[in-house]
């Protein structure tokens, strides 16, 4: 009798696990944490509801299936207790943070949108048909322990596997990237200040975006101003190195306007290089955006005729680049250092020939 009582109750916290998964609000900071504290209470309560009613079942020689040791049995139902009510958990705590179900695949909407509803399930049917000997004497014991097992082995899955690999199984890369893409779009196309607009211009980054950036930037009265302002903040920010991105494919109106705003940014190159390829941290990304080898492609095209003004500050990226980095910046510093030694050496050809 306690038992169907017990059963009863888990069922009722049941029906409020599947309400607070499929019910996602939408509030202010202070109503999404009184809705975490609904969440948790609710978690909480079928957690509490769901261990007496496999401690009642227990203690009445239902599970003796298991095993004949005492230890053996204990361990395997507080292993699988404890599996199956960590998977419901990690999967609605997922399901509550996950806002946008096209970014799931087939699995991810299975298991996580709707795996609060039909994952407790297979506990809670096991325990209704072994709560009832004339429908466990009916069934077969495969019935039953085929359901536990499944569930015990998705909420293990939950517990011990990592963010990433979760995210992995459970994303639609392309759905993702296809989202991205339409978010970027809608920003760009509201969007006026050119050091944002600037960004498309990195390398890697989408063509259509990349496109649509530039034609946005293309419009922009006075663009050269705006490029030489972005330029002359490069005490304050990485900026610079947008412009540097969007220099690599395209030319200015007026390149002598430039030539000092370059050369300041090319100082603080330097320097950062000075810091960055000797230090312990993970630098790899911030050494990537210093684009010494798209800097060595402007400054060889569109600002070639300038060559001796930018000379004194490529000399300084050099002396930096001479010396031995840390192991795990080997390969980009060797590819930075070949682009500015050809470009420094082309320099001296191109003043041997005029001299002679």
């Amino acid at each position: 009798m306690l038992g169907k009582l017990l059963l009863a109750i888990s069922s009722i916290t049941y029906i409020a696990l599947i309400a607070i998964n499929l019910n996602k609000p939408k509030g202010t900071g202070d109503q999404m944490v009184g809705w975490g504290f609904v969440v948790v209470f609710v978690l909480t309560a079928f957690g509490i509801c769901s261990l007496l009613l496999t401690i009642n079942l227990a203690s009445n020689g239902k599970f003796d299936w298991i095993s004949a040791s005492f230890i053996s049995k204990f361990f395997i139902i507080s292993v699988g207790w404890l599996c199956f009510t960590a998977g419901i958990v990690f999967i609605t705590f997922i399901n509550g943070d996950w806002h946008d179900s096209r970014s799931a695949n087939w699995l991810g909407l299975i298991l996580v949108h709707y795996g609060a509803i039909w994952i407790p399930l297979l506990m809670l049917v096991p325990y209704l048909i072994l709560l009832n000997p004339e429908w466990q004497t009916a069934l077969s014991v495969n019935v039953y322990k085929m359901q536990l097992l499944t569930g015990s082995i998705i909420g293990a899955a939950f517990l011990f596997l990592s963010n990433t690999q979760l995210s992995n199984l459970f994303r639609d890369k392309q759905a993702i990237a296809n989202m991205r893409y339409e978010k970027s779009m809608m920003d760009i196309e509201s969007e006026d200040r050119v050091n944002w607009l600037l960004y498309y211009m990195y390398k890697d980054t989408d063509f259509r975006l990349t496109q649509a950036a530039l034609a946005k930037l293309k419009r922009i009265e006075n663009l050269d101003s705006a490029l030489i302002e972005i330029l002359n903040s490069y005490e304050s920010n990485w900026d610079y190195t947008r412009v540097y991105a969007y220099l690599e494919n395209n030319k200015v109106e007026h390149p002598e306007l430039f030539i000092e705003p370059l050369n300041h940014t090319i100082s603080r190159v330097a320097s950062e290089l000075e810091f960055r390829l000797q230090s312990f941290s993970a630098e790899y990304d911030n050494l990537e955006l210093l684009n010494v080898d798209g800097l060595c492609h402007i400054l060889d095209t569109q600002f070639k005729a300038y060559k001796n003004e930018f000379r004194p500050n490529m000399l300084k990226i050099q002396e930096q680049l001479n010396k031995e980095p840390k192991p795990n910046f080997m390969e980009i510093r060797n590819r930075y250092k070949a682009a500015i030694d050809q470009w420094l050496a082309s320099q001296e050809t191109h003043k041997r020939q005029k001299s002679t």
